[in-house]
């Protein structure tokens, strides 16, 4: 097996590009570093092979074609890691996620109808070129899981590593031996100081001795280009 890259980050943010929550918390995270000083390593966390024990009984019929779209992609990040080094995957997963995310939807009316669309497939090739890196990356997507052993291992890491019943995104600080919590959750990613206030927050949270979860179920569904008609409106979605 390939070896996992661990850094010597301040957070180790592992990510799906098909997870809109992800995506808000990541852009978050990004206006974070222009605030605060901070050194995020980016890592993969397939929701496909996350819920390959469970499966999708119950979910919404696109569920696993979207999450299968979310592994090509993930298979793609982890052959040009592999060959480009630890430092590629934020770049990576800002083309990849911005490709899904950063779409206007023709048909978002409804969460299926998102749902629907993320699991449409993408011109991988063409991401791979307006993002700097050669088109043949692509060919990782394909259905040959000669990645997913790597690609298991390090979404069974980030699990561990929050203690399970988790998805994305995780946020693992001092990695690997100090705290990592899924989350935070948010429908839209503030900037300026507000990124910061947040961040001293979560921070504040997260290096607190014995706090383990502040949930609630009701959320505001994320604001991205491709879920703009649905953007701030209360759901229960998983």
């Amino acid at each position: 097996m390939r070896g996992i890259h661990v850094s010597d980050s301040d957070i180790e943010f592992f990510f799906d590009p098909v997870c809109p929550f992800c995506w808000v918390t990541s852009e978050w995270v990004r206006n974070v570093e222009q605030v605060r000083p901070l050194t995020v390593t980016w890592r993969p966390l397939s929701l496909r092979l996350l819920n390959e024990p469970i499966g999708y009984e119950g979910k919404p019929e696109r569920y696993p074609d979207a999450h299968q779209r979310g592994l090509e992609m993930l298979r793609v990040v982890a052959a040009v890691r592999d060959a480009r080094g630890p430092e590629v995957p934020g770049d990576l997963y800002r083309a990849l996620g911005g490709s899904v995310w950063n779409t206007p939807s023709s048909n978002g009316q409804t969460f299926e109808g998102i749902l629907a669309e993320t699991a449409q497939p993408r011109d991988l090739g063409a991401i791979l070129v307006e993002a700097g890196f050669p088109s043949q990356f692509a060919a990782a997507a394909d259905d040959d899981d000669s990645l997913d052993e790597q690609l298991r291992a390090e979404t069974q890491e980030a699990v561990d590593r929050a203690g399970g019943d988790v998805g994305t995104p995780i946020l693992s600080f001092d990695p690997p031996d100090g705290p990592a919590f899924f989350g935070p959750v948010i429908d839209k990613a503030p900037d300026g100081e507000d990124a910061g206030k947040l961040w001293d927050a979560i921070t504040t949270l997260a290096r607190w001795s014995g706090f383990a979860e502040l949930k609630r179920g009701l959320r505001s569904f994320p604001v991205t280009e491709l879920s703009a008609k649905l953007a701030g409106q209360d759901t229960r979605v998983g």
